[in-house]
């Protein structure tokens, strides 16, 4: 069985249960699997007033730790915490305004940001240990890396907490680029990305990938990545052995190495969700064309490719034992055959659904995800 790829954290001081939701989510279990399609187990709605679909999104992916599920949703205030069994109300971690991305949930505490720029930081009993006033809104999830937390917010800052009391590390602002055509960037920004020479790296909304110096925030070095009317770096940048992957939101989609300075290979599907790089050689792209792609990383050259005949934006793909389960912007969750695209399974429920935009989350033989109509559902692997 093919095997996701993660292997990004660190951790120091305060100790991770779920560090990375889509990473976690990928991963292979131990036990019973996700190993056929699956079947309806239960859906409620999500926390919080009434939504419309039409005007409405929830982009935080559900994380599951133990017999709970952990999300923010956009029409409520702070994280709920949720059964597994049944979706049921257990508990709040309360902020000032909707979160829309996922928390940090590690083994004493959870961390998550507001999209009125606030982060929180709580014990699992529900005191809060600290909060960092912030002024734009966050939409990526806290990354807990060597004793820090990086945020980075749609206003292309990245601000460095202490993990313990968040007290301010440093903070770096990336610069507007006057050149651009568009006066818009997206409502959106990718996660920090910690690589294994002391850098951690941020994509902008002017295409930009920066390295920073995880300890000062100094800028190691500068590319620009994305194109196009909106070059934005939204999906969050991939990194392997040197190899930086990356995607513009509308093109392109390259493979950089970043010891030499020199562009390995270059396709030009952009992407709004992070692609995923399996173990045996190439890596899934989830296209913002409504195509899903699977690329030998060494060369580029296409393995294989998935239309979902929608033109949607796709969320990043996750390995389970029975397939890639991908969900598609129209509110179709599809499981596809990894090895050559094939579509298994496609379910879509009628109104309930009406759009997903964040990443499914597996976890043994449950997958849980949110729709944008603000409903919460579990199905399972017979």
């Amino acid at each position: 069985m093919w095997w996701f790829f993660a292997a990004w954290f660190g951790v120091s001081g305060w100790a991770s249960a779920a560090e990375n939701p889509s990473d976690a989510a990928g991963q292979k279990t131990q036990g019973e699997e996700f190993s056929k399609p699956p079947v309806e187990h239960w859906r409620v709605r999500l926390p919080g007033g009434r939504v419309n679909s039409a005007s409405h999104t929830e982009r935080a992916t559900p994380v599951i730790v133990g017999d709970e599920i952990y999300v923010g949703t956009a029409a409520g205030q702070g994280i709920y915490r949720l059964a597994r069994s049944d979706g049921g109300l257990k508990g709040h971690f309360d902020a000032e305004a909707s979160v829309q991305a996922s928390p940090l949930v590690l083994e004493d505490g959870v961390i998550f940001s507001d999209i009125g720029g606030d982060t929180y930081a709580y014990d699992l009993e529900g005191t809060l240990r600290w909060k960092h006033d912030g002024r734009a809104p966050i939409l990526a999830s806290p990354v807990h890396h060597e004793g820090r937390v990086y945020l980075t917010d749609v206003e292309d800052r990245v601000v460095a907490l202490e993990a313990s009391d968040g007290a301010l590390l440093w903070q770096y602002q990336q610069r507007k680029d006057p050149t651009r055509r568009s006066g818009l960037s997206l409502y959106a920004a990718p996660r920090a990305v910690p690589v294994d020479n002391g850098e951690m790296l941020f994509g902008f909304s002017d295409g930009s990938v920066v390295a920073l110096d995880a300890d000062t925030g100094d800028v190691k070095w500068n590319r620009r990545m994305g194109e196009g009317a909106y070059p934005d770096i939204v999906a969050d940048p991939l990194w392997s052995d040197g190899v930086l992957y990356v995607s513009g939101y509308f093109t392109p989609f390259v493979a950089f190495d970043v010891e030499t300075a020199t562009l390995r290979w270059r396709q030009e599907q952009g992407a709004a969700s992070t692609p995923i790089l399996m173990r045996d050689g190439f890596i899934v792209h989830p296209g913002t064309d409504g195509s899903l792609r699977a690329y030998e990383a060494v060369s580029g050259d296409l393995k294989w490719m998935w239309d979902s005949m929608s033109q949607a934006a796709l969320t990043s793909p996750v390995v389970t034992e029975a397939g890639l389960l991908v969900g598609i912007g129209d509110g179709t969750l599809v499981l596809l055959d990894e090895r050559e695209g094939q579509e298994i399974w496609r379910y879509r429920s009628d109104f309930i659904l009406q759009g997903i935009t964040a990443s499914p989350v597996v976890e043994g033989r449950q997958v849980v995800f949110v729709t944008n109509a603000g409903w919460i559902q579990s199905m399972v692997s017979p």
